[in-house]
């Protein structure tokens, strides 16, 4: 699982130290990274190649022809699979670098099963309007349900 934020440096050759925790969850499942351009945001996103697999399953699910479909390829087209150097870095890829707009810094932001990374200044843009939203409408109606245990979902 990735939480938590991180401010890190960039360098001249586009490395960028993965937080520790984020390096440790990736190398705990043995698990590749794999960046590629946010449908949602102009950020990088990363995950596990596992979580990968869960959006190229769903691609299957929907009409080949769609719209949707052809955007989680082209989702597919822009993702790199990153090796970490023995410091922990990884060199993010020009087409990523410019797409998020970053430069020598970079914001990573766990969000559960993947993570955001953002140049400074749109993190802080976004962190004002989550802030916005949530005096606007107060915090948010989650719904906590228990997993239920194989045994019990036979009951």
């Amino acid at each position: 699982m990735f939480l938590s934020t991180s401010h890190n440096k960039i360098d001249l050759k586009c490395r960028v130290s993965i937080p520790a925790s984020f390096r440790v969850n990736l190398e705990k499942s043995n698990e590749s990274l794999i960046l590629f351009k946010s449908l949602q945001f102009n950020c990088i996103e990363g995950t596990t190649s596992a979580r990968m697999q869960t959006y190229i399953d769903a691609i299957d699910e929907l009409d080949a022809l769609s719209d949707d479909a052809f955007v989680l390829r082209m989702m597919m087209a822009d993702s790199f699979e990153i090796k970490f150097d023995i410091n922990g870095r990884v060199v993010i890829p020009d087409v990523l670098m410019n797409f998020a707009g970053l430069s020598d810094k970079a914001v990573f932001m766990g969000i559960g099963e993947s993570f955001y990374i953002w140049s400074p200044t749109s993190y802080e843009n976004q962190y004002t309007k989550s802030q916005q939203i949530l005096r606007d409408n107060g915090p948010p109606k989650l719904i906590l349900k228990k997993k239920m245990s194989k045994q019990n979902s036979h009951d």
